[in-house]
Parts: C-alpha cells; structure tokens; sequence
C-alpha cells in the first residue's frame, strides 16, 4: 500500500510545478510530512513519502502544493505580501491561448499585442498596465523556472484552483533540458525595453511568447505554436 501511494504520488506530481489545489483545512496527525520553513504565519512541508511539497497557512488552509522547487518559490512570493517581481516572465489564460509579456515593476508589462486586445492590424510591443494585460482577471502565472535547470513551470497567483492553465510539456521539456542562460531581472527588463515599439509580430516565429522567453532566456520559442502545427 505504501509502495503505491509513493508511486501514484510521483506520477502525479512529476509533470509541473504548481499543481491545482482546492483550499481546504489539514485535519489529523500528519505523520508523513515535515515543516522546511515557517514565516509569517505560512509553512512550507514536504511529504516523506515522495518529496513533494506544500504550503499551508496559520489556519492549517492548505494554500498550494505541487514540487519543492515550484513551492518554494510561491512560498517566498506569499510570505514577500507581492505575487509579481520585477523581470518575471508573466502569462494569462484566456479562452483558447496563454498570452505573456514581462514584467517591469510599478504595476507595468511590456507585451507583444495590439493596443486594444491580443491580436489586431497594430501589433506592437508596448508597455500597459497589469490591469489591461490581464483584462482585470486576478488569476495569472509568472514562469518559473527551477535552480536546477529544465523546463519553466508555472505559478498561479491563485491558491485556489481545480486546473492548471496549459502546461508547459514536450518539446518545450526537451529545449530547456540543455543549460541556457538565465537573465537577471534588470537584464530581462533591459531586454524588453530594447524592442520597444517593435512592429514585426509573427504568429509562427515571433508572437509574444517568443519574445518574453526570448526576454528571459534568450531562447525564442513558444510552445504554443509547437502544439499548432503538431496538429
């Protein structure tokens, strides 16, 4: 029995970062998990059993859960009172496609779109407030991408969600398996302000997840478009 909840809980939590979580109070004795920090009324723990992690918070509410390196990176982003840091590479689903840009600070993203929605005949990129990038949504994922190396995950803002937006899988798993550079967060802003006021939007070769990776990594790729034409 054991053997198989090990087994079933790596298959589970081996393929992304922030898993879906529904808020809920931890009853009981917890006899498989251990606290790895505490601050600010949060605890990270990590389960014995598989190593995955999560987060609760004073009230025992389980607030995320999902790998040690995807949690301890949301764990500092809600002990630090700001979800978003500047640099991030930020993203928001919206019905059919995830749409990302970089954050600069001060409630600011600079993003390849139209001025009055994703895709138009003014394609450009420019820099808008968090509000109008997200279209007034309060759940959005920054990318995170583990100290270890490998692919970026996402995080959600939200703590509490029954799905995960469009992972980041496949081919775009075999790219970041290589060792590629990772911007610091002045040199992605840098970047993005570089090409401000860019006018040569390709859905195939230059849309925004292009250049917000491009921005972080100096990769250009979206796996978005990967998933297209795979079809």
């Amino acid at each position: 029995m054991l053997l198989a909840l090990l087994i079933a809980g790596k298959m589970l939590m081996g393929t992304g970062g922030d898993r879906p979580n529904r808020e809920e109070k931890i009853c009981g004795k917890q006899h498989f998990w251990r606290d790895k920090k505490e601050e600010m009324g949060y605890r990270l723990q990590y389960s014995l059993l598989d190593g995955h992690a999560r987060i609760l918070d004073k009230n025992n509410i389980r607030k995320a859960t999902g790998t040690m390196s995807a949690m301890e990176e949301k764990f500092e982003r809600l002990v630090s009172g700001s979800f978003l840091k500047p640099g991030d590479v930020i993203g928001v689903s919206r019905a059919l496609y995830d749409h990302y840009g970089i954050y600069i600070g001060d409630g600011k993203v600079i993003h390849y779109a139209d001025k009055t929605k994703d895709f138009g005949r003014n394609v450009s990129i420019y820099e808008t407030d968090l509000k109008e990038f997200t279209e007034g949504s309060q759940d959005y994922f920054v990318l995170h991408f583990p100290k270890a190396g490998g692919p970026p995950r996402k995080i959600r803002s939200s703590t509490n969600f029954d799905k995960n937006p469009r992972e980041q899988t496949g081919i775009f798993d075999f790219l970041f398996k290589a060792k590629y550079k990772l911007f610091s967060p002045e040199e992605t802003i840098e970047r993005a302000k570089s090409r401000l006021g860019e006018r040569a939007y390709n859905f195939t070769r230059n849309n925004c997840e292009h250049f917000a990776l491009w921005c972080k990594t100096g990769i250009s790729f979206s796996r978005q478009v990967d998933m297209v034409l795979s079809i």
